[in-house]
C-alpha cells in the first residue's frame, strides 16, 4: 500500500523529465516567436495599421528569451540574487530524515511551478503587446508572474530575505540551513 512518502518520492523522480518537458516547450514558443515576429514585420511593411513595431520587438525578444532560457535564467538569478546558480541548502537540525525528503520535494515542487510562472510571464507580456495596444491588465499580471516566477524558481534564497528581513534567522536555521 503506497504512503505518503513513497508518493512524494515517486513524484520528485519526475521532475527532472517535467523540467525537461518545459525547457523542450520553451525552445517551441521561442521558434514559435521567431515565425510570428517576421511575418509581423512582414505585415507592417504591407502597411498593416494593426501591427505596432512594439509588439515586432516584444515578440523578437520573446524569442530570443525562450531560445536562450538558461541563460537568461541565469541573468535573472545574478540580477535578484547576485548569484548565477539557484541557492543550494540542507535541511536544518530540526528535521527528521522523512521530513528531509518531504522538504526536498516541496522545495523542488516550487521551482518547477516558479519556471513555469516564469514562462507563462512572458507569454502573458506577449499577450498585453500583441492586439496593436498594450493591455495594462494583462501587463501588470505578466508582471506579477515574471516576479512570483524568479523568487519561486530561487525559494531557497527568498526564504533566506524574507527571514532576514523579518528577524526570523533562527526559525529558518531549524529547518533550512541555506549553502549547506
Amino acid at each position: 500500500m503506497p504512503t505518503a512518502m513513497t508518493m512524494l518520492e515517486a513524484f520528485r523522480a519526475n521532475f527532472p523529465g517535467l523540467t525537461q518537458f518545459l525547457t523542450a516547450l520553451c525552445y517551441l514558443f521561442g521558434l514559435w516567436a521567431g515565425v510570428s515576429a517576421l511575418l509581423l514585420m512582414q505585415r507592417r511593411q504591407r502597411y498593416d495599421g494593426g501591427v505596432t513595431r512594439r509588439a515586432i520587438l516584444v515578440r523578437a525578444a520573446l524569442c530570443a528569451l525562450f531560445l536562450y532560457l538558461p541563460t537568461a535564467i541565469g541573468s535573472g538569478q545574478e540580477t535578484l540574487f547576485g548569484e548565477r546558480t539557484i541557492s543550494s541548502y540542507s535541511a536544518g537540525s530540526a528535521v527528521s530524515e522523512q521530513g528531509r525528503q518531504a522538504l526536498n520535494t516541496v522545495i523542488a515542487f516550487v521551482q518547477l511551478v516558479g519556471l513555469w510562472a516564469f514562462v507563462w510571464g512572458w507569454v502573458l507580456l506577449d499577450r498585453a503587446h500583441a492586439r496593436g495596444h498594450y493591455e495594462p491588465a494583462l501587463g501588470n499580471k505578466a508582471v506579477a508572474h515574471l516576479v512570483g516566477g524568479a523568487f519561486c524558481i530561487n525559494i531557497v534564497a527568498t526564504l533566506q530575505g524574507l527571514a532576514q528581513t523579518f528577524g526570523l534567522e533562527k526559525l529558518l536555521a531549524y529547518v533550512l540551513v541555506v549553502g549547506g
